[in-house]
């Protein structure tokens, strides 16, 4: 059984964006919709049908390079994780360890200097990102829970339990403490990962194509 809770709030930190309290947790805003969908082009195609080239040459540069939307903000989330891993994917000791996926979702870069993950909600740093380290738009990045944080930049101090365990990716632990996305799940089964399917988004599935650091696989 895998369950998914976005962004718990206890009072020691705060829920992130899309998400408002609710009892103990964070829950997902209701969903009011995105921006209407705004199709110009073949209202503008239409109208260049009867103008010169050069007003086509126009009107198409125009649609191309300017439409005026800002890209959506960064939105990390926990991608893809292994918690029960004794084939499927070694480090660079040869060591097979459990790991979790970080994906950016949203249309900007971020930093990751100040983002951390950990399954203790005492201790909300227990693995932080290296300085000057980000994640561009659609790109991944994974880490892995081996409590060997001797062995590189990408290992954590705390390891995964496949008996049931609770993941948190939190901006500014030390400080605001912004819960971007958490995980929890109970008898997660060897040789398997939970992803989402497709990357980023709401629905997850359970897979033996385990891909950390690339697109996810039913």
């Amino acid at each position: 059984m895998l369950a998914l809770m976005l962004a718990c709030a206890d009072g020691r930190y705060l829920c992130g964006p899309g998400t408002h309290v609710d009892g103990d947790w964070c829950v997902a805003n209701e969903d009011t919709g995105g921006p209407a969908d705004t199709d110009d082009t073949d209202t503008e195609s239409d109208a260049d049908s009867d103008s010169d080239s050069d007003s086509d040459s126009d009107a198409d540069s125009d649609t191309d390079t300017d439409t005026g939307e800002e890209p959506e903000p960064a939105r990390l989330v926990i991608n893809e994780y292994m918690a029960s891993n004794d084939t499927k994917v070694y480090d660079e000791a040869s060591e097979y360890d459990d790991w979790l996926e970080i994906y950016n979702a949203g249309g900007q870069s971020m930093a990751l200097d100040n983002v951390s993950l950990t399954d203790d909600t005492e201790t909300l740093e227990l693995y932080t990102f290296p300085a000057g380290s980000s994640l561009g738009p659609g790109e991944w990045t994974f880490v892995w829970c081996d409590q060997a944080p001797d062995q590189g930049d990408n290992h954590a101090n705390f390891t995964l339990q496949s008996a049931g365990d609770r993941v948190l990716l939190v901006r500014d632990p030390l400080g605001s403490a912004e819960v971007l996305d958490e995980v929890e799940w109970t008898d997660m089964a060897a040789e398997v990962a939970a992803a989402r399917y497709p990357d980023g988004g709401d629905d997850w599935v359970i897979t033996e194509n385990v891909t950390p650091g690339a697109a996810n696989r039913e």
